[in-house]
């Protein structure tokens, strides 16, 4: 009788857990996947996505600029705001990476669908976004680019690692043979700039027409002499990388020079006059006393990795 009722509990207990053992792992197995899936949506909703918001009366993908009206958080950059593609994914604006940041919680969450729905109520899932250079957080304008917890060593969790373009600036891109002056055959070229500035002040130029032992003397702001560790100078020839400059190198008519001015000297709502100084540099074409640096900015964007973590 003892031995029939151990055989019976010992069957008993295979049965338990041929029943339910499989529904464990199948039950871990679905959250896994639940959570690699928002990972991955995630990922690719911040890259290949511009966004889009809304209201009563106009739409657009420049939901940076419309952040009470947000429908959709996209951060791909968008050449054309009425249309809600982008045809350039993995581009990301840093405008809309700086609005990202400063959404709310609330809304991170619920516009990226970064919660799942248990008995009908909101379950968060735990999250962190982060945008990476050389293996740090990139930092735009003071804001850290990541959003989220960090994620505990011993987390389980699920991980989406992309590599994008980040933009992180701008500069403006100058002809020095289009480049006006104020006076004939003149050695300097002026470029205004309406301050106040929040990101350094880059100004390139190529293409110049440049005499025997040429040189880039200095450059000066509304009149005074700027110290060379206001500014740095990198020169590149015509197929090869940009490298610092020193004022002993000459200049070939087709280098490219690359003149990075620190943002805290255009600290006011006022107009700037960046002056450029040359050795044997001829500037000939006369127009206006001054050229308009923002009359060719181009975007900078940098190599970075977008890492996505859910748990």
């Amino acid at each position: 009788m003892d031995f029939l009722l151990g055989v019976s509990l010992v069957l008993i207990a295979i049965g338990f857990t041929v029943q339910f053992v499989p529904g464990i792992f199948i039950s871990s197995s679905a959250g896994e996947e639940k959570l690699g899936y928002a990972a991955y949506r995630t990922s690719c909703i911040l890259t290949e996505d511009p966004g889009w918001w809304s209201n009563s009366t106009s739409s657009g993908t420049g939901w940076e600029e419309h952040t009470g009206s947000v429908q959709r958080i996209g951060l791909a950059a968008d050449d054309d705001v009425n249309s809600r593609l982008t045809e350039t994914p993995n581009m990301l604006s840093k405008e809309k990476l700086i609005q990202f940041k400063q959404l709310s919680e609330t809304e991170v969450v619920r516009k990226l669908g970064l919660f799942d729905s248990v008995k009908g109520r909101q379950m968060n899932y735990g999250y962190n976004i982060s945008f990476l250079m050389n293996g740090q957080p990139l930092v735009l304008d003071n804001y850290t680019m990541m959003r989220g917890k960090p994620l505990r060593p011993d987390q389980n969790m699920a991980k989406i690692t992309r590599v994008v373009l980040l933009e992180t600036g701008n500069f403006s891109v100058f002809d020095g043979r289009s480049l006006t002056t104020d006076s004939v055959n003149s050695s300097h070229a002026n470029i205004n700039f309406a301050g106040p500035a929040t990101e350094n002040l880059i100004i390139q130029i190529t293409n110049f027409n440049s005499d025997y032992n040429a040189k880039f003397v200095n450059a000066s702001i509304n009149g005074s002499t700027l110290s060379s560790s206001d500014y740095t100078v990198l020169r590149r020839h015509l197929y090869g990388n940009f490298s610092s400059y020193s004022s002993s190198s000459t200049l070939l008519d087709n280098d490219s020079l690359y003149i990075d001015f620190n943002k805290d000297l255009f600290p006011s709502n006022k107009s700037y006059q960046v002056r450029l100084n040359f050795h044997n540099v001829t500037f000939t074409q006369q127009g206006p006393l001054y050229s308009s640096y923002g009359d060719n900015i181009q975007k900078i964007y940098e190599s970075a990795q977008l890492v996505v973590e859910v748990w």
